[in-house]
């Protein structure tokens, strides 16, 4: 392949030339946020979802504990109320990564909702870590309103770095820490992009959740296919396997 810019030879799966450090036309036509949309959307039309009452039930139940604890009708004590919520959210916020594990190119290698409980673990640690990033952000920003804004772009940071991490938790078998590691390598040049997904993806999830849960599983549904698509791309490009210094 040869860069557009100084027509020197590039690899077929590289993102950037190496010699002027132009993106080529593999970042522009795959890593797309645009076309990442898109396709997914073509994806999903011939998907179905069997995970209606299995999505809602973990949501109400979540939206139940955060109704509890933010008017403190559980306690008076905030910091008790604190270590309930989050608590709730690493033994139930994994349950919505397991359908991840169902997802497959091939309806013969699909696995069952039951079979991907043993990656549950894995899947509670990696909801641990994350909270406590956000815990730590809390601590920081706490009672500054310029701060809080930092605080809202640092969580969609945070959510932009791990992004693919659920499916490189299904397809390798090294240890969490390693895993959001090499998530942040293979997502250092694609940051902007994965950060305008999870923008997106969270405002049609949160409007779901608004209109009384109703389109909830498409949204979520439509979530993991996006994520899917995403990690299959960067797994094309070899991106979990090598670390280019543009």
């Amino acid at each position: 392949m040869i860069c557009d810019n100084c027509k020197k030879k590039v690899d077929s799966i590289d993102l950037y030339c190496l010699s002027c450090g132009i993106p080529t036309v593999n970042y522009k036509q795959h890593f797309n946020v645009k076309s990442i949309l898109k396709k997914t959307s073509e994806n999903v039309k011939n998907q179905e979802t069997n995970y209606t009452f299995y999505y809602i039930g973990i949501t109400i139940f979540l939206l139940a504990v955060l109704y509890l604890t933010h008017f403190n009708i559980v306690s008076e004590n905030l910091f008790y109320n604190y270590a309930i919520l989050n608590v709730s959210m690493i033994v139930f916020v994994p349950l919505y990564f397991l359908p991840l594990a169902t997802i497959s190119d091939s309806k013969k290698n699909t696995k069952r909702l039951r079979d991907s409980f043993n990656l549950y673990p894995k899947f509670a640690l990696f909801v641990f870590v994350f909270i406590l990033y956000l815990w730590v952000l809390k601590i920081i920003c706490q009672g500054d309103p310029i701060l809080n804004i930092v605080r809202f772009i640092m969580v969609l940071w945070g959510m932009a770095v791990v992004f693919p991490v659920p499916f490189l938790i299904i397809n390798d078998e090294k240890n969490i820490f390693l895993l959001i590691y090499k998530a942040y390598i293979a997502g250092k040049y694609l940051r902007w992009q994965q950060f305008a997904l999870c923008l997106f993806l969270g405002i049609i999830n949160f409007l779901s959740v608004l209109l009384v849960l109703v389109p909830l599983p498409s949204a979520l549904n439509y979530t993991n296919s996006v994520m899917y698509l995403w990690y299959k791309k960067q797994e094309e490009f070899q991106l979990y396997e090598k670390d280019k210094n543009y």
